[in-house]
């Protein structure tokens, strides 16, 4: 059987975002080993002083790093290794001011780290080291970036750029206009669990 790792950022009570990462749990409940992380629960060490240096340390080629300086930065290989454990990844978040929320993003600076995720060599430049996974985000905003032309959302486009960097393909479903298209709620929601359906069905076939 495989495994997918499912991260949710859903802190709001009421949340959207949650409805559909609950949706794609209980659809994919028996068909896959499902591991959870939620990310406002065990949120990711931030790129602070101490680990900051010690991650670009490691980036560069170090490897000789004392005990004290490997418990800084086991939360951050923690997650990576989530990553690695596992076929499938997927992540579900809302947008926040154009972008992702901060944990989301500490969540990605976490796991793209050289010689882990992802390699470099001046010869064929960055190769993706997470080979035969698969991805999915799930994303949710109030506002419906779909039908605007001078307002722009950031976070699907970055998220697909740190998968495809890692070397994952990623598919994704947005749910966007929740609260500025109210009356259309149901419908907007219908559509996504009809579309998380019909990946699940895809991937777990």
């Amino acid at each position: 059987m495989t495994k997918t790792l499912v991260i949710n950022y859903t802190p709001r009570k009421g949340s959207y975002t949650k409805i559909l990462f609950d949706e794609f749990v209980k659809l994919a409940k028996g068909k896959t080993e499902i591991r959870h992380l939620n990310l406002a629960e065990t949120p990711p060490d931030l790129l602070l002083t101490k680990n900051l240096n010690l991650i670009m340390q490691w980036n560069q080629g170090k490897r000789d790093f004392s005990e004290t300086e490997l418990l800084i930065l086991s939360n951050h290989h923690k997650l990576i290794e989530q990553v690695l454990e596992v076929d499938n990844i997927v992540l579900a978040f809302p947008i926040y001011n154009f972008t992702m929320p901060a944990t989301v993003k500490a969540w990605i600076d976490a796991i793209i780290v050289s010689d882990k995720t992802f390699s470099f060599s001046p010869k064929t430049g960055f190769t993706g080291l997470c080979v035969n996974k698969k991805a999915l985000s799930i994303i949710v905003s109030g506002f419906d970036y779909n039908t605007s032309n001078n307002v722009k959302e950031y976070a699907s486009s970055t998220i697909k750029q740190n998968f495809d960097f890692i070397g994952i393909p990623t598919e994704q479903i947005l749910a966007f206009g929740v609260d500025q298209n109210r009356d259309q709620l149901n419908s907007i929601l219908k559509h996504a669990k009809s579309e998380i359906k019909t990946l699940i069905d895809s991937w777990f076939s």
